[in-house]
């Protein structure tokens, strides 16, 4: 009996550090999908702290399989100024190797949407960064992380 309890300590010893790489080895390998901003509308209402915008986002999946999103919550930044954030109201999915767009109702901070704004005066597009999760559904992945640049005209 001690024999038998000592082999399977050994067994035990050798395999358990191979648990989590082995676990790493069965999740899906998914890159993140490439998020572009398409356009930007101020919604109506607000007031002179919160500004509702609703940002068209335009997806890219660059994997061989489709994503099942629930959720996308995103953080953008305008001409380097923090601007608004907010998340996805549906779930959707994002086909293999194709593209989607879609809706995120965010909230501005209306004093850094101004300075933001001033930014671009003058400009046919401003620069902005996107980033944030893409939230899974019915994936052992839980959660993409993502970050893009680019230029959006106002």
């Amino acid at each position: 009996m001690r024999r038998l309890s000592g082999v399977l300590l050994l067994i035990l010893a050798l395999f358990c550090p191979l648990g989590p790489s082995a676990c790493q080895s069965v999740l899906p390998k998914l890159q993140a999908p490439q998020l572009s901003v398409s356009a930007i509308a101020f919604g109506p209402g607000g007031n002179l702290q919160q500004q509702p915008i609703q940002l068209t986002l335009h997806a890219v999946n660059p994997n061989d399989r489709a994503i099942s999103i629930r959720s996308i919550d995103c953080k953008l930044e305008i001409e380097n100024q923090s601007f608004a954030q907010g998340e996805t109201t549906a779930a959707f999915i994002l086909p293999a190797k194709g593209e989607v767009d879609f809706e995120v109702n965010v909230t501005a901070n209306l004093n850094s949407a101004l300075i933001a704004l001033a930014g671009g005066l003058g400009h046919h597009t401003v620069g902005y960064r996107v980033y944030g999760a893409v939230h899974l559904r019915g994936s052992l992945l839980q959660s993409i992380p993502f970050d893009q640049k680019g230029r959006v005209k106002l």
